[in-house]
């Protein structure tokens, strides 16, 4: 199978190019022809071919992630991957930055576009009323558990701000989630000054949020906080726990686990080490956050096995791909 994947180029700096990055990785690795194009970005990205707009017309399919340009043109099947949460590309398109909605829109229309594939099963009803009831494929979400492991550094210092233990929140700050709630739910278990929380992946103009990193401090809660950083296998293989505030597994649940790393979340209890229900309750965030730090690592690295291992989801697509290259699907 020659399969082309369509996305921007961002190594380390977006969580979507990085799950193509790892999907197509992981189809290399099980035998078939894979690339990502970006015209931009020749070269290879950790096992990641990259091809150039000429690999268009050579391949059986397109799986699209972050837009397909002129390579439409090429009249290929298309497979389109759901990347973005809902509301998120709702907010997109109604403030003006992107018309995610509207694109989405056309494409359940266009009978170039044969199947839509998400990686969470909670963003389905949303989708499904978009979509006009196409047929949406749920994949796991990916993580390379080659290279996000419990081997390697891990004497991580969080700057030389470490606590007896060390809780970290790496998620990025978005419109429609940020880790607001999870932050006050540190403040309410009252572990501190022995137990630190370090952010990472902070927005560099966010007056408030300076406010609350200044009260965090003087209260001796807060370690290390940094903007965007490569290296977080590092920080995750230091760290006693990760807080997310989203509800879905995304790529910092994932890499976390992967590193065996346990994980408190806002979603079900199943996607990561354990889940809080209603994520707005700082106090329900407490009890939660104080049996999570109870947690084995061997047992946050095999949840990762068992639910998010890239070359599954690779197994899962390259069958897909075959199914509307065949005309079956």
């Amino acid at each position: 199978m020659n399969i082309v994947h369509l996305a921007i180029v961002s190594p380390h700096r977006a969580g979507l190019y990085e799950t193509v990055r790892d999907i197509v990785a992981a189809e290399v690795a099980l035998g078939h022809e894979a690339c990502i194009v970006d015209p931009q970005q020749p070269g290879v990205d950790r096992g990641a071919p990259m091809g150039h707009a000429g690999r268009v017309e050579a391949c059986d399919v397109l799986v699209n992630h972050s837009g397909l340009g002129s390579c439409k043109e090429s009249s290929k099947p298309i497979v389109h991957c759901l990347h973005g949460r809902p509301e998120s590309s709702f907010r997109l398109e109604n403030n003006g930055s992107a018309p995610v909605y509207s694109m989405l829109e056309r494409a359940a229309k266009d009978p170039q576009y044969k199947r839509f594939v998400t990686f969470w099963p909670e963003t389905l009803p949303f989708w499904e009323l978009l979509l006009a009831d196409r047929d949406i494929d749920v994949l796991p979400p990916p993580v390379d558990l080659s290279a996000w492991t419990p081997d390697g550094p891990s004497g991580y210092t969080f700057g030389g701000q470490a606590g007896q233990r060390n809780v970290v929140i790496a998620d990025l700050w978005r419109e429609d989630r940020t880790p607001f709630h999870a932050i006050h739910g540190f403040v309410a278990a009252r572990m501190f000054p022995q137990v630190k929380l370090h952010i990472y992946g902070r927005p560099k103009k966010h007056s408030s949020l300076d406010v609350l990193l200044r009260q965090l401090e003087r209260i001796g809660a807060l370690g290390e906080v940094r903007g965007l950083i490569v290296g977080l296998a590092n920080v995750y293989r230091s760290a006693d726990l990760v807080l997310s505030s989203n509800v879905i597994a995304t790529r910092t649940v994932r890499e976390a686990l992967a590193c065996g790393c346990p994980v408190l979340h806002a979603g079900r209890a199943d996607i990561g080490t354990t889940g809080v229900n209603n994520w707005e309750d700082p106090l329900e965030w407490a009890d939660s956050l104080r049996s999570a730090l109870t947690v084995s690592r061997s047992a946050a690295r095999s949840i990762a096995e068992d639910k998010y291992d890239a070359k599954e989801t690779a197994r899962q697509l390259i069958a897909i791909c075959e199914e509307v290259v065949d005309g079956t699907g």
